[in-house]
């Protein structure tokens, strides 16, 4: 009997983009922004806080964030001392990748849920990596910034080590892949979707017309919202009633705002609509929510 066990024949490209290990500050922070690549961050030390599409999420350490490409996001330490992190920017040409890293907006993987998995075991290797060029008299250093530059065989084990992890974290989530091209953001719809959340946004004070932000970017109602959708997972207008329960959420638990103050700065008609649409996103009125101990609130 003669037999031969092939494996399918593959062929996709790994792109590494600003792969390293950082230490932030106490009180650190970075302004909002977006990547065209898929960002993946580990918490190492410390903690901080991404706000993503208008919602807060807490990395603590050994806790896991996937971002989809075109997400804008800011990131701030929110630990008392330093706040330490691996982070890869990254894409993968393989459509069944490509469908499950681009199902949500992000995902968060905790400290609990990626210790049942290889990854405790892969950044160390990295971190040897990058030990093994600190020795070396090939790196370039600067105050606050060290630049490597691998040989042929490190370059290998990099991207070796990059896609195992990548293995993982695939491994770990769970939405279902899709193969619909349609639900892949190009650059330039991301870049698109981000000025039309930037306008969105500019002054709360103000409720935007979508019809006007659509005509001012020469582009249909339709076309505006559903560009806006694809990148931010909602319609403009639930992204903005987001943004305000946030926003809402915020000046009552750490201002001195009189209910009335906020709802105007929220761009409410009256206090009294802001109170029952304050209801609606957390099912209790304003007062209620400031004097509550524990947030429990409801997202709309």
């Amino acid at each position: 009997m003669d037999t031969i066990f092939v494996f399918q024949n593959i062929t996709s490209t790994l792109k590494i983009d600003g792969c390293h290990f950082g230490v932030k500050p106490e009180a650190w922070s970075y302004q909002k922004h977006h990547h065209h690549l898929y960002e993946l961050i580990c918490c190492m030390e410390g903690g901080a806080v991404q706000e993503i599409n208008g919602e807060k999420v807490e990395l603590k350490k050994g806790d896991w964030i996937l971002l989809k490409s075109g997400v804008s996001h800011t990131v701030a330490n929110s630990s008392p001392s330093h706040y330490a992190y691996f982070v890869i920017h990254f894409d993968l040409d393989d459509l069944d990748a490509r469908s499950r890293l681009g199902a949500a907006p992000f995902r968060l993987i905790p400290a609990t849920q990626a210790k049942q998995s290889k990854l405790p075991h892969l950044v160390p290797e990295l971190e040897r990596l990058m030990q093994q060029k600190l020795l070396s008299e090939e790196t370039s250093f600067s105050p606050d910034f060290v630049q490597f530059s691998l040989p042929l065989h490190q370059r290998l084990a990099l991207q070796a080590y990059v896609l195992l992890i990548l293995q993982e974290i695939l491994l770990l989530l769970e939405a279902p892949p899709s193969m619909d091209a349609r639900n892949q953001v190009s650059a330039y719809e991301a870049d698109v979707a981000h000025s039309i959340e930037e306008k969105l946004t500019a002054d709360f004070t103000t409720n935007p017309s979508i019809t006007a932000i659509a005509s001012d970017m020469n582009m249909s109602r339709s076309q505006l919202s559903k560009v806006f959708a694809k990148v931010y997972g909602v319609s403009p207008r639930q992204y903005i009633s987001r943004r305000k329960w946030s926003k809402a959420k915020e000046l009552l638990v750490t201002s001195n705002l009189t209910v009335y103050a906020i709802a105007e700065q929220l761009g409410f008609s009256s206090v009294n609509h802001f109170s029952r649409q304050f209801r609606k996103w957390t099912g209790v009125s304003p007062n209620q929510y400031r004097h509550m101990p524990i947030e429990k609130g409801i997202e709309p």
